[in-house]
């Protein structure tokens, strides 16, 4: 009974104390974070112009990773400063479950629902491209 009360304690002690040894590692993960978003962000925006699956299915994964790294900057922050309830240690863990939620969630998109969308794609528009460039008229 002990076992369990001390390992709820730990992971809801209201603060958790001043020593706290990742707060390097942590803003290392945000920078690649950041790094990965912009990356993200890029081929997003390469992509989006001439595959309709891609454009359709990672929509939203540059939002997500810039989320993330703002959620793990304030629980940095929160931690540095020693404010109660906000700097408990569940919401480290809360925060990095969603991450790894979100990093299977897209790495199944590309995997295996990108590929089927992209061939039910092609099947229902052979031959089509999806360009969104827009040409005018010639003067006269």
């Amino acid at each position: 009974m002990s076992a369990v009360k001390n390992f709820f304690s730990y992971f809801f002690q209201s603060i958790p104390g001043t020593e706290f040894r990742y707060y390097i590692p942590l803003a290392i993960f945000i920078v690649l974070l950041l790094i990965a978003a912009i990356a993200s962000s890029v081929v997003y925006r390469n992509k989006k112009k001439t595959d309709f699956a891609f454009k359709r299915l990672f929509k939203n994964l540059t939002k997500r990773l810039v989320l993330i790294a703002m959620l793990l900057l304030v629980y940095i922050m929160v931690r540095y400063e020693n404010i109660p309830y906000f700097s408990m240690r569940i919401w480290l863990y809360v925060i990095l479950g969603v991450f790894l939620f979100f990093a299977y969630r897209y790495a199944k998109l590309y995997k295996v629902d990108y590929p089927k969308e992209k061939t039910n794609f092609e099947m229902a528009h052979p031959g089509k491209k999806v360009n969104n460039t827009y040409l005018p008229n010639k003067k006269q």
